[in-house]
């Protein structure tokens, strides 16, 4: 390292103020939703004698508790029904050192041992730090290997602080990104390392960060691109890679066999649990991966999260990957080819605005080729007039400046990270306050019980879908085939001596099944829907344990599940209904609003004046 290392000082002053600004911006609750999940395996493994995650009674106990997440969505289940861990090993690996730390350090100071204390919290917390560290450490030995030290600053400098990565690797650096990251620098600077002296080290380094970013996000398993494909453009050199590969047969065999020591816990977890080496134990119908629906221009555009929107600098580095691939193809085709399809990937997940993060949070993990594009661009923009070269420098200012302001506006709850719209972006677009009239301009507020009232009714105008006295055919005002009725009713209508009605039997489980498509309904992001309807116990006992479902059903099953229990006050009494169910975000607009009654503990009952209607918002 040169005396006067620019790079080297804009590392350890960035490192000084991330660490600063984390430990000034810490959480009372760490561990919580994502992170809750990624981290379970190892309090059940060391401390509640659950590794296989059998019960999840306890789990329950301390999410109660602790009020860690509004469900345990974190928690899966196989073929069979019984409790598994939703997400994989990956994450838990690189809390495990930092665990076992504070674990031992709870022992000797005689503190609380449940592995969610303050002290597991402050140790994870470091832990994050360290590995923020080592992946910024990493990015500049890559950047100096293309770039001067003066430039590799200068690179570090405004993607530390002009995008989203000061986020998602200082208070958000418990969630993968972080680690993700770091490992995708250990692939690209392993990956020149090994091309240039062909060391057994480097490729256990390019295997092992490639098979582990596989166990935190399977999808990230094609970064194996990037050393596939290092200096391949055509067809000659491709042989020449796969000889190259031959000749280091032994060096390959050495490398694969400890990416699956590293799998082998989650491997042997499968087996255990589905009798299978490989599970797919994300089972989610409403987020997924859609790769024949990519949401290419909203990953991009959008104001709800857009990357360029918010990370505005990035369209620098976007410029750059052709500069790139014009003066260095060889490296990078296989760098660029890999990003274009890591992007498509990341653009084709359902939920393509990923929670909470700041900007587009999956991209990050990508940072390491788009600096490098940020590099080329300013050897382009060094070849260019003074005056274009001021038009850049004014633009990049003001880039910087806005992902900073956005990202001040994001921690204060300016912009929403769940709700914002264009009209919202707008009107507080560079305000420090907001208004309850800006407010109106959010997308409708979802809670993640899905339980909420209709409050806002006025705002909306109803249409009535369905209404059935049972004394005649029902009516829809929907098109021809598009509402489906999945229940024989005229096999179920009863007739006493005042009117006609449909009646339940002890023995059925699901009863008034409906499916209506979706786009039959609206066009709009949400509807809210009203069901209104009488039912009567058919015993001498008033009516419970019998519950009325509203989900949306799609090919990979039902999502936005409610399901509130029903009840009469007094035996063979009518009691009237009325149910608000607020539609999820849709994973499909052909997906279907489904709805019925479900009687699982074997209840009698009749069911009258069946009524549904649905509320669009006012244009």
């Amino acid at each position: 390292m040169k005396l006067r290392s620019y790079s080297f000082y804009v590392i350890f002053l960035s490192s000084i103020l991330l660490i600063w600004f984390r430990f000034n911006n810490r959480f009372e609750k760490e561990i919580a939703w994502d992170i809750f999940g990624y981290y379970l395996p190892l309090p059940a493994c060391f401390i509640y004698d659950d590794p296989l995650l059998n019960e999840v009674d306890w789990v329950k106990k301390i999410n109660d508790e602790r009020n860690l997440a509004g469900t345990l969505y974190m928690i899966s289940s196989n073929d069979k029904g019984e409790p598994m861990y939703l997400f994989l090993f990956g994450m838990s690996l690189f809390f495990l050192p930092f665990f076992l730390l504070a674990h031992g350090y709870s022992a000797l100071m005689g503190l609380p041992m449940d592995g969610f204390s303050e002290t597991y919290q402050v140790f994870l917390v470091i832990g994050a730090i360290i590995y923020t560290m080592i992946g910024l450490y990493y990015l500049r030995k890559i950047l100096l290997h293309f770039f001067t030290d003066r430039l590799t600053a200068l690179i570090l400098l405004l993607i530390i602080f002009g995008t989203n990565l000061a986020n998602h690797l200082s208070i958000k650096n418990l969630e993968p990104v972080n680690v993700l990251f770091l490992l995708m620098t250990l692939v690209i600077w392993n990956t020149i390392q090994w091309h240039q002296s062909f060391k057994l080290k480097n490729l256990i380094g390019i295997a092992s960060a490639v098979g582990l970013m596989g166990l935190i996000k399977p999808t990230e398993s094609l970064s194996i691109l990037i050393p596939l494909l290092w200096n391949v453009t055509t067809k000659k050199s491709l042989m020449m890679k796969f000889k190259l590969i031959y000749l280091y047969r032994n060096q390959f065999i050495i490398s694969i066999i400890i990416v699956l020591f590293l799998a082998s816990p989650q491997i042997t977890y499968w087996l255990i649990k589905t009798g299978r080496p490989i599970f797919d134990s994300y089972k989610n119908a409403g987020i997924g991966l859609d790769l024949w629906s990519p949401h290419i221009l909203n990953v991009l555009f959008s104001f709800r999260k857009g990357w360029l929107v918010y990370t505005p600098l990035m369209v620098f580095s976007l410029m750059g990957l052709y500069v790139f691939y014009k003066r260095n193809k060889t490296i990078a085709f296989g760098l660029i080819l890999h990003f274009i399809l890591a992007f498509y990937i990341v653009s084709s997940w359902t939920e393509w605005w990923y929670g909470a993060g700041f900007s587009n949070r999956p991209l990050i993990t990508y940072y390491p080729t788009l600096a490098i594009g940020l590099g080329y661009f300013f050897l382009f923009l060094k070849k260019q007039t003074w005056l274009f070269k001021i038009g850049v420098g004014i633009l990049l200012a003001f880039f910087v400046f806005l992902n900073q302001f956005q990202w001040w506006q994001y921690r204060n709850y300016i912009l929403d990270p769940y709700r914002t719209t264009a009209g919202y972006y707008f009107a507080t677009f560079l305000k420090t306050t907001v208004t309850d009239q800006d407010k109106e301009k959010l997308l409708v507020q979802r809670d993640f019980d899905k339980v909420r009232d209709f409050d806002d009714q006025h705002k909306y105008q109803a249409k009535l879908i369905q209404s059935i006295d049972f004394e005649k055919p029902y009516s829809v005002e929907l098109p021809k085939g598009l509402f489906k009725p999945e229940s024989d009713y005229q096999a179920q209508i009863q007739s006493d001596s005042l009117n006609k009605y449909f009646h339940v039997t002890a023995e059925d489980v699901y009863s008034f099944s409906n499916l209506i498509k979706y786009n039959a309904l609206t066009s709009d992001d949400h509807i809210w829907v009203e069901f209104n309807f009488n039912i009567r116990s058919t015993t001498n006992q008033s009516l419970n344990d019998v519950y009325f479902v509203t989900t949306m059903s799609c090919r990979n099953g039902d999502y936005g599940y409610l399901a509130p229990e029903l009840k009469t006050d007094s035996a063979n009494q009518w009691q009237h209904y009325k149910l608000y169910y607020l539609t999820p975000e849709i994973r499909n607009h052909h997906d279907r609003l489904k709805y019925y009654f479900w009687n699982p503990n074997g209840r009698a009952f009749d069911i009258d004046q069946m009524r549904v209607r649905v509320f669009e918002k006012r244009k």
